[in-house]
């Protein structure tokens, strides 16, 4: 027999409460911002060319940009507001409360972590309003979009400045240095003699303390963890949707890796590295768990989460796409509706979501297993493994 449990869902919260989420929420996103700034201004970039300080104050301008302009998007689509005679109280003060309450400033810091420092200002500026003024307020505002703005905004920008994404400064790359970074690749690697192996020689360590070149907010695995964990305790993202999301793709990773050759410390650590590479976890923590472009239920929620983590392998693997992240989210903020349509009973107990979920669990591993079987691990073949990263010492 099933059992219905009613839950509220992320539209009937009160504002205030609201509020206090978005802020802390933006809080977490500053750190880790903080982060990236501190980064460039103390390594600089990966040549001689520029200065550490012109690195730092281009990650600087990056931010202002993007958030600037998120914010130009709504002081223009709330302006009607100045001059509505039927509401009560000082138009202005209504004026800037929508503008505020939209917090498109949250979306722009978000587009410009995905970003790498290459961009021009310009672009930024471009890339950040559309993500907005398209990617949200045509739908309604904030609680009414249907897509992530922030990806939408990053896959904008992959499509329209592609020269550009990269991380360093000018037009001439490093020597023996790759050209564009993309959100969502992985290590590259070659076959050799039967064994998958690394060709960027970054230590484990590295890449856990985000000690390497990469978009401005993705590379800092431990700090996204520890900001994922606080979000959690302080209830603002559902715990669910980054641990399903990220333990299913480790885990798949990891059979994959081991029935490809690799010894168990190998296969887990290669495993791992995925995971922290390509935006997964910043995905995972920081665009997954919107709860606008999520389903309303818990069951919904793991079942989003497992099918994005599906599509994450199965656009990385098997395409000539680097945005396995990006485009995994895109694609299941389209099918939320559907899910929520689906899971009637939207709780656990119901044997239909109890079903959905082992078959979504099914699915994942067997991209890894179907992938890992096949003893194909030529990665620096394939565009969708390539990625522009390099050791910093």
């Amino acid at each position: 027999m099933n059992t219905l449990v009613f839950e509220k869902g992320p539209h009937l919260r009160s504002r205030n409460k609201t509020s206090r989420m978005m802020v802390e929420f933006f809080v977490t996103l500053v750190i880790l911002y903080a982060c990236a700034v501190a980064f460039y201004f103390v390594k600089g970039g990966p040549s001689d060319e520029y200065s550490n300080v012109i690195y730092g104050l281009m990650a600087l301008q990056n931010g202002a940009m993007g958030v600037g302009f998120a914010m130009v998007a709504d002081l223009i689509w709330y302006f009607p507001y100045l001059f509505k005679k039927d509401e009560k109280g000082n138009p202005v003060g209504r004026y800037l409360k929508k503008v505020l309450k939209s917090y498109s400033f949250v979306t722009g810091l978000i587009l410009v972590l995905l970003l790498p420092i290459g961009l021009e200002w310009w672009e930024i500026a471009i890339t950040s309003f559309l993500s907005v003024f398209v990617g949200k307020l045509v739908f309604g505002g904030f609680g009414s979009n249907i897509l992530n703005p922030a990806i939408f905004g990053r896959l904008f920008a992959q499509l329209a400045f592609s020269s550009h994404m990269t991380t360093y400064l000018g037009n001439i790359a490093p020597e023996g240095y790759g050209q564009v970074i993309t959100a969502g690749a992985t290590i590259p690697g070659l076959v050799n003699g039967g064994t998958f192996m690394v060709t960027e020689k970054i230590s484990f360590w590295n890449m856990v303390l985000g000690n390497y070149y990469g978009t401005l907010g993705e590379t800092f695995a431990l700090i996204i963890v520890i900001l994922g964990i606080y979000l959690v305790l302080r209830g603002i993202i559902d715990w669910r949707v980054p641990f399903f999301y990220c333990a299913s793709l480790f885990f798949s990773y990891g059979v994959m890796f081991l029935l490809g050759g690799q010894d168990a410390r190998e296969g887990f650590e290669l495993a791992a590295r995925q995971v922290m590479m390509g935006g997964v976890l910043f995905g995972g923590v920081f665009c997954l768990t919107d709860p606008v472009t999520s389903p309303t239920s818990k069951s919904g929620r793991i079942i989003f989460s497992l099918m994005a983590a599906i599509l994450t392998m199965v656009i990385r693997l098997f395409t000539n796409s680097a945005e396995g992240v990006a485009y995994s989210i895109l694609i299941m903020n389209l099918l939320v509706p559907l899910i929520d349509r689906c899971l009637t009973g939207r709780t656990l107990h119901n044997w239909g979501a109890s079903l959905a979920i082992l078959v979504c669990l099914a699915g994942v591993f067997a991209v890894g297993v179907g992938y890992g079987m096949t003893g194909t691990f030529d990665f620096a073949k394939s565009p969708s493994f390539v990625s522009s990263i390099k050791e910093v010492f």
